[in-house]
């Protein structure tokens, strides 16, 4: 019964507090996320939901997502849906600012590729964009191609947005200093 629970929260749409109300109660009755992070690995709309779970938890049991952190820097080379992408990036990007994730050098170039491909997918969001350059501005120091790759990524975004969307990226340029 106790390995369903995660999959009933995340079955259905919730409003935020009703989320939270619902992630509250489960992390006092079993504090695991395995289930949860399996299920934030999919392509619909419970994986999205899952990811929203894993944020709450970064949020608000920071130790215990600590005790998850090998396996979620391990899937998340592995998520596919963008909004969840999205969410993982900005907590990576939380974790690295904070040094409460350093990878070695191996690990740090395998996650600015992943992060890459993400950035040069058709279609990619800009608030994902800005995670991704984000993170590999954080693992510019491990990972010598990061720098230039910020630049081509931004300049190669930079096609076909509006002049909203072009002035952001100019403001991120000009805050990681790779203009």
């Amino acid at each position: 019964m106790a390995q369903s629970y995660w999959r009933d929260i995340v079955a259905r749409p919730l409003k935020k507090e009703k989320l939270e109300e619902c992630v509250a109660e489960r992390l006092q009755y079993d504090p695991t996320l395995d289930e949860l992070m399996a299920l934030a690995l999919g392509n619909t709309p419970e994986a999205f939901r899952a990811s929203r779970c894993v944020a709450l938890v970064y949020e608000w049991e920071r130790p215990l997502f600590l005790k998850y952190k090998s396996r979620f820097v391990t899937d998340f080379a592995q998520v596919v849906h963008p909004g969840v992408r999205r969410i993982y990036a900005r907590l990576l990007q939380h974790l690295l600012a904070r040094g409460e994730y350093n990878p070695d050098r191996e690990s740090a170039e395998h996650l600015a590729e992943v992060v890459c491909d993400w950035s040069v997918e058709p279609g990619v969001k800009l608030s994902t964009l800005v995670w991704t350059l984000s993170i590999l501005n954080d693992l510019a120091s491990q990972v010598e191609w990061a720098e230039a790759m910020m630049w081509q990524l931004v300049e190669l975004n930079d096609v076909d947005r509006s002049p909203g969307m072009r002035a952001l990226l100019r403001r991120v340029r000009q805050s990681f200093k790779i203009a």
